[in-house]
């Protein structure tokens, strides 16, 4: 076996949970350091944490312990939900100042380096230069399916004019805390207009979107966004809670990204807790299909393209498909030039067993 990476690893939540088994699963790795937030898992074994034989590394609640640990790469899995944005920079700030690369899912802003604000891209930079090293967001979407998978689907074509990004992610399976009322799943259409912002997500599809048009070389001046619901006709009954008939059992989010006044970057993700139709959008999934989250890219150009892209089986295979991009991207990482990578910078290979 070859030189294997000192990886530390911060958040155990479900993904990070999934992420930390694959690092201790993976030949290629060594994990040497574990942070939480909750005294409660301090002085655990990070293995035995997430339901596997102990790992031989006991997990920490003292940042400065970890930050002195002698790591090539962080997997930054820790929740961002909630948190000022600043705290975020900062503490990635501080691991990157240490000499560790990071890779991480969820902070959005970081899939689009230039989407980061000013103050909070310098500071990255300049932690990034102190350390020499670098700092790389990826997942599945963002960071794969909603924008890097398009690129590449476009680059099949000549001159493309549109690209558009369709999804379908059944969700009956989902128990994510405040996920069920977040989306509105179970209130009236009303209750829903009352409740939710018009404008509310446009924050969080901006970054994969932007880079979406970057890798086409488009720069998009404004983007717009629209809500549709769909109601049920019976009640649904799920872990995460009830859907009586009359209120809102699917709901897809669509996006419209303009590029010289035109929509020429359209997202929409349907987000459906029953797996039967309640709708007719696009696209599909067929009945009986093991396909737990579909997405299907459509390029207008010469030739036109299509791609659909499905990954199939489990609950939620998503998060298992975004641990293991990060994990995946942890050597190519650790071999770029420091600073702020974006998904145009680095290919990231697959390490079969």
């Amino acid at each position: 076996m070859g030189h294997r990476l000192r990886v530390a690893h911060v958040g155990t939540g479900n993904t990070g949970s999934i992420a930390l088994r694959q690092v201790l699963r993976s030949p290629r790795l060594e994990l040497v350091g574990h942070l939480v937030h909750s005294r409660d898992k301090a002085g655990q074994d990070s293995g035995e944490l997430v339901g596997g034989t102990a790992a031989g590394v006991t997990a920490t609640d003292r940042v400065d312990d970890f930050l002195a640990l002698d790591a090539d790469c962080v997997t930054y899995f820790a929740t961002v939900s909630g948190r000022d944005g600043d705290e975020i920079v900062d503490q990635l700030c501080g691991i990157l100042a240490s000499g560790k690369n990071v890779v991480a899912p969820s902070y959005l802003a970081l899939f689009h380096p230039a989407s980061l604000g000013d103050a909070a891209r310098e500071k990255l930079q300049a932690a990034c230069c102190q350390g020499n090293s670098s700092v790389f967001a990826t997942g599945i979407a963002p960071g794969f399916a909603s924008d890097m998978l398009a690129v590449h689907a476009a680059s099949m074509s000549e001159r493309p004019t549109k690209v558009t990004v369709e999804e379908r992610i059944p969700c009956g399976s989902y128990r994510l805390l405040g996920f069920f009322e977040m989306m509105g799943f179970g209130r009236t259409p009303e209750q829903d207009a009352e409740v939710y912002p018009p404008g509310a997500m446009i924050a969080h599809l901006a970054p994969p979107l932007r880079l979406l048009a970057q890798g086409l070389g488009w720069t998009i001046e404004e983007i717009r966004e629209r809500r549709d619901v769909a109601l049920a006709k019976r009640h649904y009954s799920f872990e995460a809670g009830e859907i009586p008939p009359g209120t809102i059992a699917s709901v897809r989010m669509s996006f419209h990204g303009r590029v010289g006044g035109e929509p020429k970057v359209q997202f929409s993700a349907i987000w459906s807790m029953p797996d039967e139709p309640v709708e007719d959008w696009q696209p599909t999934i067929a009945a009986g299909s093991a396909t737990r989250r579909l997405t299907r890219i459509t390029v207008d150009g010469d030739p036109p393209v299509q791609v659909d892209f499905a990954l199939n089986g489990g609950d939620l295979p998503g998060s298992a498909a975004t641990a293991a991009r990060a994990v995946n991207a942890i050597p190519a990482v650790c071999a770029a030039n420091p600073g702020i990578l974006s998904g145009l910078d680095l290919v990231i290979p697959a390490h079969g067993g």
